[in-house]
């Protein structure tokens, strides 16, 4: 199922017959590229740091205002931790071929201009609501996967213990009284 789903965002996002047939929301649109980068960074893809770029570089310059910006990167973000999440849950099975799949997608043939102007690899060219220095957008971390994964393992382990830790709330049927005395 999880194969189908990468196959299914990297085919919506790579293929310009999809785009011209169907609009994607902005939103939905990054929240894709989130996710993508975050099955590219669970499985320590050699070109996320590149995909990270021009991925935030779409966000940037697809938002018509900064609230639409602040918002993308929120469903980005979303779908990036939910990615990384399910590939963790699964032991980083299929990670070989998610890879080799993040690796080839047609995003990696776009060019990104130093004031955030894009031109992506079917030639349509984005140009930001704002200019901005495309070099400050994304600084490559090789750590990226060792604090993402600590983060997640941080998180799981809170949650079990509040889990264990949380009081217990007796429950009732709301027609509890009706039928105590069967039970009893």
């Amino acid at each position: 199922m999880k194969k189908f789903l990468f196959y299914l965002i990297v085919s919506l996002l790579t293929s310009t017959a999809t785009f011209a047939k169907q609009k994607v929301s902005y939103l939905e649109e990054v929240y894709s590229l989130g996710s993508i980068a975050g099955q590219g960074l669970a499985c320590q893809a050699d070109k996320y740091h590149q995909f990270e770029l021009l991925a935030r570089a779409i966000l940037m310059s697809k938002a018509t205002d900064s609230k639409m910006q602040k918002e993308g990167m929120e469903k980005y973000n979303i779908g990036k931790v939910e990615a990384f999440m399910t590939i963790e849950d699964e032991n980083f099975a299929n990670c070989n071929e998610i890879t080799n799949n993040f690796n080839e997608q047609k995003i990696f043939k776009s060019i990104l201009y130093s004031d955030g102007k894009i031109k992506l690899y079917n030639g349509t060219i984005i140009t930001p609501h704002k200019p901005y220095d495309a070099s400050k957008l994304y600084k490559e971390d090789p750590y990226a996967f060792e604090k993402a994964d600590k983060a997640y393992k941080k998180s799981l382990a809170l949650a079990q213990k509040n889990s264990k830790n949380a009081k217990k709330i007796p429950l009732k049927d709301s027609n509890y009284n009706k039928y105590a005395n069967q039970f009893n």
